[in-house]
């Protein structure tokens, strides 16, 4: 078992989104969590979703939310949306949070500083998903600049194109790339659930190999496959390892890294 000074000076990336955002008082102890951990000297990262307060504002506005196979097809009008909600409220509110628990935190887009370049993402079958993208290439030197001065940084989902184009972007794949372009010692999906389960209960340690023969059999289905794909990703591109836990459970993300028993799923190599 590691313990948290094992982890001083390391970077940790935090995925924070989905329905754990939801709730008022678990986004407040995803907040102060992040803050202590920071005062002990890790190096948080955190990226953050917000697709149900995308969905709830393009409803507010008159715009219908289009998606296929689970996926939101980006047309201008839901852009334009999706930026200001990510952008603006959601990360401007986290920041704030982290910030009001004890550490000081900076938020910015993936468009900042040329952070997260991306190109267009098809869907299944070839269809277009209008500004909905993919990581290409990542550019890590802001967060290093920042987490150099002593902050965190707050990520949102948003990376442009080779023209400037902004580009909405899978939460789950950019933590993954930034996880991967960062080495960093750990990278943490925080979700709704205690990690991934079989017959009911968690799997505490999961291969490559077993996540493949896990989602071939349905046991992996839903919205699980893209957080079990995204955190093997994060491996494969230099991330140490990956943890998948419910963001509800105090103290988790603590939990999690020094290997407390029943604290999500861990995988690795």
């Amino acid at each position: 078992m590691n313990a948290i000074q094992d982890f001083r000076g390391k970077v940790v990336l935090i995925k924070y989104g989905g329905a754990a955002m939801e709730d008022p008082a678990t986004r407040q102890q995803v907040c102060a969590e992040v803050a202590s951990l920071h005062t002990q000297g890790v190096k948080v990262v955190v990226v953050h979703g917000g697709g149900k307060e995308i969905s709830r504002m393009m409803e507010r506005v008159g715009l219908q939310p289009h998606f296929i196979d689970g996926l939101r097809v980006t047309d201008p009008g839901a852009m334009e949306i999706t930026e200001m909600v990510l952008s603006g409220a959601i990360n401007s509110d986290l920041s704030s949070g982290i910030t009001r628990s004890g550490a000081p935190s900076v938020g910015l887009s993936g468009r900042d500083a040329k952070l997260i370049q991306a190109i267009p993402l098809r869907g299944k079958k070839g269809e277009d998903m209008g500004q909905t993208g993919e990581v290409a290439k990542i550019n890590p030197s802001s967060i290093l600049a920042l987490l150099s001065q002593n902050l965190v940084p707050v990520i949102s989902p948003i990376g442009e194109d080779d023209d400037g184009k902004p580009m909405n972007l899978n939460a789950d794949y950019a933590a993954g790339a930034l996880a991967g372009a960062l080495n960093a010692e750990a990278c943490i999906f925080l979700t709704d659930v205690a990690g991934v389960k079989k017959d009911g209960t968690v799997i505490p340690r999961l291969s490559k190999e077993e996540i493949k023969t896990l989602i071939s059999t349905g046991t992996i289905s839903g919205g699980m496959i893209p957080k079990v794909e995204c955190a093997t990703r994060a491996i494969d591109a230099g991330c140490a390892r990956s943890l998948i836990c419910a963001a509800a459970r105090e103290n988790i993300i603590r939990d999690a890294l020094i290997g407390i028993a029943n604290s999500g799923t861990v995988i690795t190599r």
